[in-house]
């Protein structure tokens, strides 16, 4: 019995699918196959039962699971031990990410892990919340970094939160005030996100529960071409804090406090399916994430 064909078997009967296990472990789906039919012979019982097109585990893989996932989990650990033993931690970590924790957070945070890790190498997907759920539910990666998630299979740990705030460009006529009302805001030139996003709801709400029409010019799904919108003096917009660091240092844009309307926040969250269990790289890499957080806290745009 080798360590490949049961890592081949906990990978489909997790994902129900031979070819979703093929990608996970970069393996053709005959592959695959081949792994399980071997197990099956060596045990002397089938494994899957396939029903239509479905692909679920029979009594003898309902039973030899658990022992099969904890004999992967001792290998993982034991690999883990040396390589600590030896400061050699070494492998591969597959996660996803929004686009946007990616760009503006996460290259701080990469840039620590590997320095503490070098010879761990990451492999990142990028999209929309929503894609990254889809990766997590699909066993295509074990975590990912996502906005708030509210779904009965998966289990959500806080990173943190950011502001929205008013951004402007050094020449607008509220660079020298420290504040303005939402009702001068909605009279200018407004940028916001396509009304599609979640970020459209969160600024656009603001101004709908407060019965006022703001003057929106445009609608980009991108922050850095809001930007770049607002340096070229086309309108003004509402833009994570975060995502305005360098400019603000710059002096290239400035931010104002508006009056009357709540603090708008974008949560961030580490996801993962309910039940699951970490241990080597995975587990490394998720107590160095919250950790990191968690330090980072107070003193994020510092």
């Amino acid at each position: 019995m080798k360590i490949e064909q049961i890592e081949a078997f906990v990978y489909v009967a997790l994902t129900g699918s031979f070819s979703k296990a093929g990608e996970i472990l970069f393996l053709s789906q005959p592959s695959v196959s081949a792994r399980v039919k071997s197990l099956e012979n060596e045990l002397g019982s089938t494994l899957f039962n396939r029903v239509g097109k479905n692909i679920i585990l029979s009594k003898s893989g309902e039973n030899f699971l658990p022992y099969a996932k904890e004999i992967l989990h001792n290998v993982q650990s034991g690999k883990l031990a040396i390589q600590k033993e030896n400061n050699k931690t070494e492998g591969k970590l597959v996660i996803s990410s929004v686009l946007i924790a990616a760009y503006y957070i996460l290259p701080q945070l990469f840039e620590k892990f590997q320095k503490a890790y070098p010879k761990v190498r990451l492999v990142i997907h990028t999209g929309h919340s929503h894609h990254v759920l889809e990766q997590v539910l699909n066993y295509e990666v074990p975590i990912g970094i996502s906005r708030a998630v509210n779904h009965p299979l998966i289990e959500t740990t806080h990173l943190m939160d950011d502001e929205m705030v008013l951004v402007i460009y050094p020449d607008h006529h509220f660079s020298s005030r420290k504040t303005v009302s939402i009702e001068e805001v909605a009279r200018e030139p407004l940028i916001l996100f396509n009304r599609s996003t979640y970020d459209w709801s969160l600024t656009y709400g603001v101004f709908k529960n407060l019965n006022i029409e703001p003057n929106v010019v445009m609608e980009v799904d991108s922050i850095e071409v809001i930007k770049r919108m607002v340096k070229k003096q086309v309108g003004i917009a509402l833009l994570p804090r975060f995502s305005i660091n360098e400019e603000l240092a710059k002096n290239q844009l400035l931010k104002v406090n508006v009056l009357n309307i709540p603090q708008l926040n974008r949560n961030f969250e580490l996801i993962h399916l309910k039940g699951a269990t970490f241990e080597g790289i995975e587990k490394l890499f998720i107590d160095f994430i919250v950790n990191y957080f968690n330090r980072k806290s107070t003193n994020f745009y510092l």
